[in-house]
């Protein structure tokens, strides 16, 4: 590929390369035929088998894992790129139903907390939880239609924009998204086992039941995790309806009440407020195709995106909003907010509950609900670490998977008793990086894909013929550089949130939205005309 391919040619080749569609995954000219990329795939897979048979222990891990497979069907590849003959596609609404089951559970109630937390209204919470998610949720549902045409996970895909070490690098930072998402389901998990028990078991042993669970569904892999996820969030919505109603009771009886006076304090709450939310849901977006790799490439990308979208969008919103009445109950009952200081949110959700010892069997199940959320981010975590190289790729997935269990149990015990201070400063952080990279791979897809001829998937493993992935890292770099301008931390508030009310007021994402659109295509621009790729 010639640099001349990013301005107007009257070449044949151009004009034939402009009328081909948006998702062209394999061009012929680069040598992207089936066999071409069998080929490359052939030759990486090799390459590992090498390291493992090299390697005493590797050999025998590897073993042990084939074997397990074939007594249980656990997933013995990992990363590795599915060929189109070897894809087992679950059933297509499991593309909405899985992320029902990733959050239809109580995690996000507390997010949904802190908009009253902060000094909103529940009015005014509900409406920005709504828009936040609506909008946030878009970014996640693209992204994810970029697997099923390719084969190849999320971070993966990101190759051809960030290149192999910029991809690297988001996948670490992906791994430091999942751990907290992980974080903050053991937690609260943890704590409603506690209050089951009326504080009988220590919140250590709540913690370390969850993760150990959600480690063994992880341990089965795509095909295990998608049968749970396909029934788990059943269960979970009946238990939610029934909080709902139970939990009426204590909703304000003035939801149009806040402590904030209004004004330019007020509107620096919303924006910090919405920046939490907006960074739940967009931060999706880097393992949303992870799951959708054994679909067939046919697949309709209008599904794909539709279901994604409406996968994600309606249980945030669903639970996000009981979240805000019950920051309400928390700012206005005195009764219930000293409950939820003793206890946390475990406690807190179980007082609501009437009697007694239906309270104590819905808050057992409603801890078994955290493990889809817990699952799917040491999963996807374990996939990215082996993105990191070949040396990486030959450990079999299911020790990254428990290394990731123990790092997670680790931070949820560190973590235990600052889980507001988690979500406040981790969630809306998340949102400053992954928006950046969901619009990078967005900008790349539509305007610089098309004039490139599309995506050469013999190439996905192969640094030659990779981008170098300056641009694309660069702008990414430079989008977490500008949110610091703008963002509302507990432990640091930019100078462009000073000036948004007494408490500052969140902006990080809108400098993150226009770094990035500024700076991406002329960098990218230049990358290929100095090499071509």
């Amino acid at each position: 590929m010639h640099p001349e391919t990013l301005c107007p040619s009257t070449s044949a080749m151009e004009i034939e390369r402009e009328r081909k569609p948006l998702w062209h995954w394999g061009i012929e000219a680069n040598g992207g035929s089936l066999a071409s990329r069998r080929q490359a795939d052939d030759l990486a897979e090799r390459h590992m088998r090498q390291i493992q048979q090299g390697n005493g222990l590797l050999r025998s891990l590897r073993q042990f894992e084939n074997w397990v497979d074939g007594k249980l069907g656990v997933e013995a590849m990992g990363v590795e790129r599915v060929p189109d003959d070897q894809r087992r596609p679950p059933e297509v609404l499991n593309m909405m139903f899985f992320w029902f089951s990733v959050l239809i559970s109580p995690t996000l109630i507390p997010v949904g907390m802190l908009g009253p937390l902060f000094g909103l209204s529940v009015n005014t919470s509900i409406i920005l939880t709504v828009f936040a998610t609506l909008i946030g949720s878009l970014m996640p549902a693209f992204t994810a239609t970029m697997s099923p045409p390719s084969g190849l996970r999320q971070i993966a895909v990101a190759r051809y924009a960030f290149g192999l070490w910029g991809a690297k690098l988001c996948g670490l930072l992906n791994i430091v998204v999942n751990g907290g998402y992980a974080v903050i389901a053991a937690v609260v998990g943890g704590q409603l086992l506690v209050a089951v028990s009326e504080d009988s078991i220590p919140l250590a042993a709540g913690i370390i039941l969850v993760v150990a669970l959600g480690f063994l569904v992880s341990f089965g892999g795509f095909t295990l995790i998608h049968h749970y996820e396909r029934y788990a969030w059943m269960v979970a919505l009946v238990l939610i309806c029934v909080t709902y109603g139970q939990a009426a009771r204590y909703f304000p009886a003035t939801p149009g009440l806040s402590t904030v006076s209004s004004g330019i304090d007020y509107s620096g709450c919303c924006l910090s407020y919405f920046a939490v939310v907006f960074g739940v849901c967009c931060s999706w977006c880097p393992i949303a195709g992870d799951y959708y790799v054994h679909y067939p490439a046919t697949t309709s990308k209008g599904l794909v995106f539709g279901l994604t979208y409406f996968g994600q969008a309606l249980p945030t919103i669903f639970v996000g909003i009981l979240g805000n009445y019950f920051g309400g109950i928390v700012m206005f009952d005195d009764a219930m907010s000293d409950v939820y200081n003793t206890g946390g949110m475990g406690t807190l959700l179980m007082a609501t509950l009437r009697p007694s010892g239906w309270a104590k069997f819905a808050c057992t199940v409603f801890a078994l609900t955290f493990l889809a959320n817990v699952t799917a981010n040491i999963y996807s975590s374990a996939l990215c670490i082996q993105l990191w190289g070949t040396h990486f790729l030959a450990v079999p997935r299911f020790l990254w998977c428990g290394l990731m269990a123990l790092i997670v149990l680790a931070l949820a015990w560190g973590g235990r008793n600052v889980l507001e201070d988690i979500i406040n400063n981790l969630l809306s952080i998340l949102g400053y990086w992954t928006l950046a990279f969901g619009l990078i791979l967005a900008l790349e897809h539509v305007w610089f894909r098309p004039r490139l001829g599309g995506y050469d998937l013999s190439a996905w493993q192969d640094p030659a013929r990779m981008p170098l992935g300056v641009a694309g890292t660069t702008a990414l770099l430079i989008g977490i550089g500008f949110s610091f301008l703008g963002m509302d931390q507990t432990w640091y508030i930019a100078p462009v949130a000073k000036q948004i009310g007494a408490y500052g007021g969140d902006v990080g994402d809108y400098l993150v939205l226009v770094s990035v659109l500024v700076f991406y295509p002329g960098l990218r621009t230049v990358e290929i005309r100095m090499t071509g790729r």
